[in-house]
């Protein structure tokens, strides 16, 4: 057995909110593969955590007239709770304003100075305190007596930004191109999906610059005194703060045995959005400055919409919070356990979709699909099963007569295809497989009829079908552990087992004679209008509670209305436009329509879709995904390598099951045909003028 601890961590989260449904996502998968390999007899070290450090922690706790660091201890506490109820079984969760994590910090910080992996520099530019982030001059505008951006996404700040102006202390970060891009080449499997790591790689071969790791603020983990320009400067939040808990909670330079049996990660999950600067090139390239070894897997799962639309704070119906939905779906199914509710939530969130890909959460899916998968098919083939037993045998596993065992070898065969799927991470295979075997264990059912056997005195038929039937709920509720551990433990105790449960032990026989409790539902059916009628109040008072947060806001800080207006909905469409009467538009107007050029590196056709073209695109210092509907006129192949024009700042939409985060430009010629707009050789990310 393999020594050192199966190392597997998530992002440590911003404390600006409790947990919604993508918090939850990582932390399910990443638990998922925690007790598989615990499953399998191998210790882990499961790492999450809180990252505190941000400007705007302590800002909004003194909004409320709170101290920051009680603050954070609150909402800290909010995670662990909610971790807690999923059934998330980490083994460490870090905080980063722990002493254990800003000491070894501020040591990194100062060996980085002395062994010249830092220079001074001066930084400047307009600044989103809530963003964390700097904003390029184009992308600002002077407006009542103050800056701000043009026309924000939805997670972006609608406030005024602030003009910072300081000596900094910046991390050469090109010094390491040559180095991550060697590596990469030679083990590709470090970086998945292979989008990812095709990302990763464009963004180190255009390039990299210097990266600011001091900022001129007094919340945060003070710069070492012995460097020159300390006085005043907390180490940035994202580089080197947060991304160092990985390696200070394990005990780096507190606790050097304990983390040499520990370190590197075998596997880092985290979002797509921090996945190629953060996770893929700073992270790595601060590894490779302190002589560590690097991760040996990082995986960026996608991003979820929530019934058909982005999530965003100031849309309540797009915020699912996991307890709360949980319950949802508890109380719909007979006032059953909440932990009926969090499996059902743990179910949907990884078979819904490919982990790594993007998907919509539909709550009214995630019910319809606890009715016909958890409720209907396993909670049925185990009632109808146990039930019988204690009908026909009196729950005692009675003595076999010779069996066809080819079954027996189908299940072993299955199991090993859901081990490989588990090890990579493709969770809706795993449990597409399963379910083929609920599917089939039901049919067996249906097909014998063995109440009509046992009828009619057969006893060894049903006794043989029974054995099956048992066989198989046991190996199911090993399989499922990883993703539903309550249900699976529900359906374990309920054969009568009481050994602890393993990979290696889902198909040990019954004795005969063993014995097993009186059954009771598993998965009760939900009732789908209660469900709706739960959700609906909910919503409500969500959007009742918001609608107050908001006016608050506004009267307090005397502002204007946080929503910009849209003018993508008053332009004209790029492609088959219908000809009308001419709309002026101001020129303010026409100066909130960001125009990128973008260059595509992936094409494909959207299946039962004859005119859209899933498009990715490259703008530069980012990757979009863009629904265009040229289908008819180019190919995905001719697609591919083409230079186009962007409206960069339209609201994302839902088309088909994806999301297409921007306009493609175009105009159609007198047949109709569609040409697209050349803006000729330009760099992507240019911006069009």
């Amino acid at each position: 057995m393999d020594l050192k601890p199966f190392f597997i961590t998530t992002p440590i989260y911003y404390i600006n909110s409790t947990p919604h449904v993508g918090h939850a996502y990582t932390q399910i998968a990443a638990d998922a593969r925690a007790r598989f390999e615990r499953l399998r007899g191998r210790e882990v070290y499961f790492l999450t955590g809180t990252d505190e450090n941000a400007l705007k922690v302590a800002r909004a706790a003194q909004a409320l007239g709170r101290d920051p660091l009680e603050f954070c201890d609150e909402l800290a506490q909010a995670f662990k709770d909610v971790w807690a109820t999923l059934n998330i079984s980490y083994d460490d969760f870090i905080r980063t304003t722990e002493e254990r994590h800003k000491q070894p910090v501020r040591e990194v910080v100062q060996r980085l100075w002395d062994e010249g992996f830092l220079e001074l520099g001066t930084y400047s530019g307009w600044y989103s305190v809530p963003d964390e982030t700097f904003f390029r001059p184009e992308d600002v505008i002077e407006r009542d007596g103050g800056h701000y951006l043009i026309n924000p996404s939805e997670d972006q700040t609608k406030g005024p930004l602030e003009w910072t102006e300081s000596v900094g202390h910046f991390f050469k970060l090109p010094n390491f191109s040559d180095q991550l891009l060697k590596i990469y080449a030679d083990n590709p499997e470090r970086l998945r999906p292979l989008s990812r790591r095709n990302e990763t790689l464009r963004f180190i071969e255009r390039g990299l610059i210097d990266t600011s790791i001091s900022r001129a603020q007094d919340w945060g983990i003070p710069l070492p005194a012995d460097m020159p320009e300390s006085e005043g400067k907390v180490v940035y939040v994202w580089f080197p703060d947060a991304l160092l808990n990985y390696a200070t909670a394990p005990g780096y330079l507190a606790d050097d045995e304990r983390f040499k049996r520990i370190w590197p990660p075998d596997l880092q999950l985290m979002s797509k959005d921090i996945f190629t600067r953060f996770h893929a090139t700073l992270w790595p390239a601060l590894l490779l400055a302190l002589g560590l070894e690097l991760p040996k897997e990082l995986f960026a799962h996608g991003f979820w919409t929530v019934n058909g639309r982005k999530i965003s704070k100031r849309d309540p119906e797009t915020i699912v919070e996991p307890i709360e939905f949980s319950t949802q779906i508890a109380q719909s199914a007979g006032d059953a356990e909440i932990r009926v509710g969090v499996d059902a939530l743990r179910y949907y969130s990884l078979r819904e979709v490919g982990f790594g890909s993007d998907g919509d959460f539909s709550t009214i899916g995630c019910i319809t699909r606890y009715n016909s998968d958890l409720a209907n098919g396993l909670g049925n083939l185990f009632q109808r099963g146990a039930v019988m037993l204690h009908n026909y045998f009196g729950g005692g596993v009675p003595a076999l007569p010779n069996q066809d065992n080819e079954w027996l070898e189908d299940l072993k065969n299955r199991q090993a295809k859901i081990e490989a799927a588990y090890e990579t991470l493709d969770f809706s295979a795993a449990l597409t497989e399963i379910w083929e075997v609920v599917a089939m264990a039901n049919r067996w059912i249906e097909e014998e009829k063995p109440w009509v056997k046992a009828k009619a005195g057969d006893l060894d038929s049903v006794a043989v079908l029974l054995n099956k039937l048992l066989s198989v709920c046991q190996w199911v509720a090993v399989c499922t552990f990883p993703t539903m551990p309550s249900s699976a433990e529900r359906i374990w105790s309920a054969l009568g087992r009481t050994e602890p449960m393993s990979w290696a032990n889902a198909l040990q026989p019954f004795a005969e004679g063993h014995q097993t409790p009186k059954p009771a539902p598993i998965f009760p059916r939900a009732d789908l209008k209660k469900f709706e009628r739960i959700e609906k109040a909910a919503l409500e008072a969500r959007a009742a509670k918001t609608k107050e947060q908001v006016m608050e806001n506004q009267t307090e800080q005397n502002q204007a209305p946080t929503e910009t207006p849209s003018v993508a909905a008053e332009a004209p469409a790029p492609v088959e436009a219908e000809k009308s009467e001419p709309t002026f538009i101001t020129i303010d107007d026409f100066m909130k329509v960001q125009l990128r050029v973008g260059k595509v590196f992936e094409a494909e056709r959207i299946p039962k879709a004859d005119k859209l073209l899933r498009l990715q695109v490259d703008l530069g210092d980012e990757k979009r995904q863009i629904l265009a509907g040229i289908a008819q006129h180019y190919t995905p192949e001719e697609m591919l390598g083409k230079s186009i024009v962007i409206v960069a700042n339209l609201a994302p939409r839902t088309m088909r099951g994806y999301e297409s985060q921007g306009m493609l430009l175009a105009a159609s010629d007198e047949s109709g045909k569609v040409i697209l707009v050349n803006p000729g050789d330009v760099a992507p990310g240019a911006t069009v003028r």
